[in-house]
């Protein structure tokens, strides 16, 4: 009597078929550490090689890592899938130099080069399979929970992602195991899976035995709960990428009042898109709920780093901190004068049209030289700058010009400023100021423009 053979072959059928994992697929490559996991994944896909017409590789990393024990593992892996006719490629990786050069942990330099070398081995057609299961994924649907993750977190580990697939998600370990032994397949032992110096281990030795304890169908409804929050994670999403388009205003800002047409839920998870494009990291649920509250009031809050969210007159963006160095002054002594100020080209020429002719839309540009007082600079804004608009005669200064102008925080500070010793002459996108206006009895002028190359 095959039990375990049976249940771990249906289960495995069952994920073919719901997630389409061997579609036009006719080569797998397969994650073969020399576990009980990668061991049954393995054979039981050599088993299925000649039905689904696929070719299958054994793909066995060395970390570099567990010195003799880490050798006897690629030993073993290779004399397995020799046994089995399985070709075996072997890739020995040094993850403690690379951890070291790189800043990364050994675990996340152990995973890259894993999935780099599995892939080197694929084409157009082909998966990678992992042997990922129901117990990895639960405890990662514990893992996730603990550190404050949406629901997208419960939904553990996906079957399918991109080119990689996990035809045993929905078989335990237990299950796993008793496939090895009813199949008389021997498997390796890695003596980290059983320390529990590792967060997950401690959940693999003491969480999930106690919730089996309690239920002992526990792993296998962790498995049920990830598919629904899968679902509904996917349901949120696509309403989130809506509010999106809906709220967009078209320049790296979206409309509050639209934003929270939506349930909060449904917000949330736009959110977490619109982070996704300045940053990879995740945010918990506490600094979600700050920004949802920063919506339905005004300011600015910090995410993390130089990360902030911000809601200015209705309209809701992150930023980045500090992206652009402001730009030096520089002395302007010769006309005509061009050249790059910050992520401007500004260019000061000599105008020669009668004042009488000159249309009037040139005029905010325009600057009566006998007007200025001193030396000439083009700089970007000081404390305490203002200038007087000619058509309202109004005088206000740049901090409260640009609040009401809605200009970014972090732009203001770079946007080009011609003054003399006496103030301000003119502001990008603003116009001269009065004092050196151009009138009837102007003769000396001077042209000033600019474009903003970003």
């Amino acid at each position: 009597m095959n039990k375990y053979t049976d249940v771990v072959r249906s289960k495995v059928l069952k994920a073919v078929d719901d997630y389409s994992m061997l579609s036009d697929t006719t080569k797998i490559v397969v994650g073969f550490s020399g576990g009980a996991d990668s061991v049954c994944l393995l054979h039981i896909l050599n088993s299925l090689k000649c039905e689904f017409r696929f070719d299958l590789i054994g793909a066995h990393v060395n970390h570099g890592i567990r010195g003799d024990e880490a050798l006897r593992d690629a030993v073993f892996a290779r004399n397995f899938c020799e046994k089995l006719g399985v070709d075996f490629k072997l890739h020995n990786a040094d993850c403690i130099k690379l951890s070291e050069e790189t800043g990364e942990s050994l675990e996340v330099c152990g995973r890259n080069e894993r999935y780099a070398f599995f892939h080197s081995l694929s084409d157009n057609n082909t998966r990678v399979a992992t042997a990922h299961n129901a117990n990895d994924n639960a405890e990662t649907v514990l893992f996730n929970i603990a550190r404050g993750s949406t629901i997208k977190g419960g939904g553990g580990i996906p079957p399918v992602r991109g080119d990689i697939i996990r035809p045993l998600i929905y078989c335990t370990r237990r299950e796993i195991e008793g496939y090895c032994e009813e199949n008389e397949l021997e498997f390796v032992t890695d003596s980290t899976n059983l320390s529990d110096d590792y967060t997950r281990n401690k959940i693999r030795h003491k969480v999930l035995p106690i919730l089996e304890e309690i239920n002992s169908e526990a792993i296998s409804n962790f498995t049920h709960f990830s598919i629904s929050a899968r679902e509904t994670a996917e349901y949120i999403c696509n309403d989130a990428e809506s509010v999106i388009r809906y709220a967009d205003n078209g320049n790296g800002t979206y409309k509050v009042t639209a934003m929270l047409e939506y349930s909060d839920v449904v917000v949330r998870e736009a959110i977490v898109i619109l982070l996704r494009n300045l940053t990879d990291k995740t945010l918990e649920r506490k600094k979600l709920d700050e920004i949802l509250a920063l919506l339905k009031r005004s300011g600015r809050i910090q995410v993390y780093g130089d990360i902030f969210a911000e809601v200015v007159k209705g309209s809701f963006r992150f930023f980045k901190k500090g992206d652009k160095q402001k730009p030096e002054p520089v002395p302007l002594k010769d006309f005509p004068f061009e050249n790059q100020f910050g992520g401007y080209c500004i260019n000061v020429s000599e105008f020669f049209q009668s004042s009488e002719k000159i249309n009037k839309k040139l005029l905010d540009n325009l600057i009566d030289c006998d007007k200025i007082e001193g030396n000439v600079f083009l700089r970007t804004r000081q404390e305490g700058d203002k200038i007087t608009l000619p058509v309202r005669n109004v005088t206000k200064t740049l901090k409260k010009l640009f609040n009401e102008m809605n200009i970014p925080v972090e732009k203001r500070d770079l946007i080009p400023v011609l003054s003399d010793e006496n103030g301000v002459l003119w502001v990008y996108s603003v116009g001269v100021d009065a004092r050196c206006h151009v009138d009837a009895n102007s003769s000396n002028i001077i042209f000033i423009g600019g474009k903003n190359n970003d």
